[in-house]
């Protein structure tokens, strides 16, 4: 009941922030530019939501069939949109359905470690294409701030790092896992859980270098989708950005959607993208409407993920007395909590 509770005032805490954010920017401007776009532009930045979807539901397929398992796309895909609704739902930085998604994988014969590991290693792919795209920030006006410019050296000094730690098997990650396992015997479980993680993870990473080079492709589609949506976005609303400044705003969608104490960020992503476009010389009023247009688009997804719930089995996850299986697909979460 508490859990309800929260989520609930975690939601009208997102309403309110969102119309205090409205009210501040120019609630008449916004509502204007936004009646701007046509039913056909909505319809397609709503595609471009569930394509995002798909080309990860694509790369997921690809890193399982290198743990031998073999699930229909379909189902991949719907999972997808499960796991967004969940983690859209539940304020964890969109991070909440993984387990979800990897619960139910369990159902179809995937180890739940092994449904953990592909959806980390794709989202890991999709930071990668994330960063790629990164340095193309650079070039606007706020990109040339110092803490972003170090901000960006930073991410991109971490993907290299992770990167030559799997091809040149230093297992820095599992080592300094054990260590801080020596520390507690009360972290010997979840800490055990984490290095069985990092080991499935390197696994697929070891492998023949095919499926890495698929899961990447699709895992960079995916992203690469996203942008697309952000610059239609710009676009159909005439905010005449130029596309260093679309890659700023994107790379700020990504970091305001982590924020983990709001539903879907609801309030803090329109309010932080409003601020950006002040810094850019836009107006809030310019920025509230692009952001409610990308967050209005991945609210059909969310709409989507929670009407499969109920097709995929949910009322069977959420039973009282679960079974074997989904007890301890729930104790495996906890250990690696």
């Amino acid at each position: 009941m508490r859990d309800y509770a929260t989520g609930a005032l975690a939601t009208l805490a997102g309403l309110g922030l969102l119309a205090l954010v409205l009210w501040l920017s120019e609630p008449r401007q916004t509502l204007e530019m936004l009646a701007r776009l046509a039913p056909w532009q909505a319809a397609v930045l709503i595609a471009t939501s569930f394509g995002v979807s798909l080309f990860t539901a694509l790369a997921w397929h690809a890193i399982l069939r290198r743990y031998g398992h073999r699930v229909s796309v379909w189902y991949l895909f719907e999972l997808t949109i499960v796991a967004f609704a969940a983690g859209w739902a539940i304020p964890s930085g969109f991070v909440a359905g993984i387990p979800l998604a990897a619960w139910f994988l369990r159902r179809r014969r995937v180890p739940f470690s092994k449904g953990m590991a592909s959806f980390g290693i794709s989202r890991f792919l999709e930071l990668t294409a994330y960063a790629g795209i990164l340095p193309v920030a650079l070039l606007s006006a706020v990109g040339s701030r110092g803490t972003v410019r170090a901000g960006a050296a930073a991410m991109l000094g971490a993907m290299l790092l992770a990167y030559l730690d799997l091809f040149l098997d230093w297992r820095l990650a599992r080592r300094l896992l054990h260590r801080v396992g020596r520390v507690s015997s009360r972290l010997r479980h979840p800490v055990q859980a984490a290095v069985a993680f990092c080991a499935d993870v390197a696994y697929f990473f070891d492998g023949p270098i095919g499926y890495v080079l698929l899961a990447a492709a699709f895992s960079f589609a995916a992203i690469g989708m996203a942008l697309a949506r952000a610059l239609l976005a710009s676009a159909f609303l005439d905010l005449g950005l130029s596309t260093p400044e679309v890659v700023v705003m994107f790379a700020i969608t990504v970091l305001l959607m982590a924020v983990p104490f709001l539903p879907g960020a609801i309030g803090a992503f329109e309010g932080g993208i409003a601020a950006a476009f002040e810094m850019i010389g836009r107006s809030k009023a310019d920025g509230m409407a692009y952001a409610l247009s990308v967050h209005a688009a991945e609210l059909v997804v969310v709409a989507a993920g929670f009407a499969l719930f109920g097709h995929l089995g949910v009322g069977h996850l959420l039973s009282r007395n679960r079974d074997p299986v989904s007890a301890a697909a729930a104790r495996h979460a906890a250990g690696r909590a």
